[in-house]
């Protein structure tokens, strides 16, 4: 068996990988957000449930408070990795079109090569340029953070 042959027989396979392996981590996250909205409506719930007791109101915030800290990275990483692996998707894809086009010849093969090769290039810096931002963001926004409030609360 040649070479190219070996290759091209793996090679549905990976992109079918690759493609649930994406939109699985996609629709996962998904979920995750809506997890994180209802969270936030239980919390809304709970508070006004609790009146004015303090007990329970602490209990409240604390329920509160591991919302807001899964909120960052629902609300300004999550989007970012989601269109990265959109793009890597989209680059896995159009590698895949210019990997079986390639042993084939003639105008419609080249033209072929030719937009699969342009459009592996932009997803290619799509995904970086995405990983790239998501990495920026979750390295340099602040996160929600109670510390400072609970270290004032063991000082009294």
């Amino acid at each position: 068996m040649k070479e190219s042959n070996l290759v091209l027989g793996g090679l549905p396979l990976l992109l079918i990988a690759v493609t649930i392996a994406v939109l699985a981590f996609v629709a996962y996250r998904r979920r995750e957000s809506k997890a994180l909205a209802r969270d936030a409506a239980l919390a809304r719930e709970l508070r006004d449930a609790a009146y004015g007791d303090a007990v329970r109101l602490a209990a409240v915030e604390e329920f509160e408070t591991t919302i807001y800290q899964r909120l960052f990275y629902t609300s300004v990483v999550g989007p970012k990795v989601r269109a990265a692996a959109f793009s890597l998707l989209g680059l896995a894809l159009s590698l895949g079109v210019a990997v079986t086009v390639a042993p084939l010849s003639g105008l419609t093969a080249t033209t072929s090569k030719t937009i699969a090769a342009i459009l592996a290039i932009g997803f290619g810096i799509a995904t970086v340029v995405y990983a790239g931002w998501a990495v920026y963001h979750l390295v340099s926004t602040p996160r929600v953070s109670f510390a400072e409030s609970y270290a004032d609360d063991d000082e009294d």
